[in-house]
């Protein structure tokens, strides 16, 4: 990638604050895990990290990228990752449900801060051209996240979960400090200056049909993703009779492997092959992961399910890449904050939905119904980027 010295600066800040907030995200599950174990909570109880922290994380996205759009990115960031650094910490000194659960839901506000500031950060910073390649890796931290939370972050909370908190809060006060010193709001083209200081409506995303169906498309789109990763270890039981823990976190590792190097190479691919067919592309590349996702639930042997698994995974992965990387040419950049946002929000329903979707679906004794369904899902989501027009079809 050829940028500027500040633009790697900037690049390099997003991405290390992009790492930390995924490893916090993944984490979690392994925490709540030895919440239960040391403190004797409930499965229950600790399923509703989960609720508190979509809720939070919803009640700031609504306004969150409206208010980025209209006072800038800057300010937003660094109270988010304020939050982030003092509810991490204060995270690691406590023991009573309601503590955790409050704390929590705090973390979802800093969360949100950073996940709606983020893609004002790169609009403002980089050129149309650029943009796309930048949220890809940008994105890819999720699976660098889940691949530490997996490893690292999994012996940290073992051996002192307390201490795993107290390291993510010091990650986020590095990432403040960087933040504060090294970036700046400076535009990288005079007509976007005059287009920041247009009035923008805290409804304009909504309105805006593109907005709306790349958000369809990726709530069809993550309720697939976060199925796949929430329910994967018990499918692989039920249906494939592996039971083996170690095997079981081997196939995890190499799940968000493949998810990184999708989301890090989706945007360079899309950009430099698939340059003015990037919907298309997304349709085909979805549709083709639903494909997958049924081979995967039929496969008569094991090894041909880990190869679909894997393909499945790295064409839905590198669909969502692109879809969180069209925004930038085909929605007004006045917007592009407040658009992130619902298309987060559309992320987030899907995330919700899903575990109760997949259980809804499956049978004690298979998942090969659930899984059909994550097939029709991938599918409606094609379809969705695919209805979406360029400007100068508008």
């Amino acid at each position: 990638m050829k940028f500027t010295k500040n633009q790697w600066i900037v690049f390099i800040v997003v991405f290390f604050i992009g790492i930390f907030a995924n490893l916090d995200k993944s984490m979690i599950g392994f925490t709540a895990d030895n919440l239960i174990s040391t403190y004797g909570f409930t499965k229950e109880q600790m399923g509703n990290l989960s609720s508190v922290f979509y809720i939070s994380f919803i009640l700031v996205t609504i306004p969150g990228g409206w208010l980025v759009d209209r006072f800038g990115y800057k300010k937003f960031v660094i109270v988010s990752l304020t939050i982030l650094m003092v509810f991490s910490f204060l995270f690691g000194n406590v023991s009573s449900l309601f503590a955790i659960l409050f704390l929590r839901f705090m973390v979802g506000f800093g969360q949100a801060g950073y996940t709606n500031g983020a893609p004002k950060i790169i609009s403002d910073n980089y050129a149309s051209d650029q943009c796309a390649k930048v949220q890809s890796f940008v994105v890819a931290t999720a699976g660098i996240g889940g691949i530490l939370a997996s490893t690292v972050g999994e012996k940290m909370i073992h051996s002192n979960w307390h201490h795993a908190y107290y390291f993510l809060s010091a990650g986020y006060l590095v990432a403040l400090l960087a933040v504060i010193f090294f970036l700046k709001e400076k535009k990288v083209e005079k007509v976007q200056a005059q287009v920041a200081t247009e009035k923008v409506g805290f409804f304009d995303a909504w309105k805006n049909k593109n907005t709306i169906l790349l958000a369809i498309s990726v709530l069809f789109s993550n309720l697939v993703g976060v199925a796949m990763l929430f329910w994967l270890p018990n499918v692989l039981r039920v249906n494939f009779g592996v039971n083996d823990s170690a095997g079981l976190s081997k196939i995890m590792v190499g799940f968000y492997v493949v998810m990184t190097i999708a989301m890090a190479a989706g945007g360079p691919i899309i950009t430099k092959f698939f340059s003015g067919k990037e919907l298309q592309f997304i349709f085909v590349a979805s549709i083709l992961t639903a494909i997958c996702v049924i081979v995967f639930i039929i496969a008569p042997a094991y090894q041909v399910a880990i190869v679909a698994l894997y393909v499945a995974n790295f064409l839905m992965m590198i669909a969502f890449s692109g879809l969180l990387a069209v925004p930038y040419q085909l929605v007004p950049r006045k917007i592009i904050g407040s658009s992130f946002a619902v298309l987060n929000i559309g992320a987030f329903i899907g995330g919700i939905i899903s575990p109760q979707l997949v259980s809804a679906l499956a049978k004690e004794d298979s998942y090969l119904n659930s899984f059909i369904g994550l097939a029709i899902c991938m599918v409606i989501s094609g379809v969705a980027a695919l209805l979406v027009k360029k400007p100068q079809e508008n």
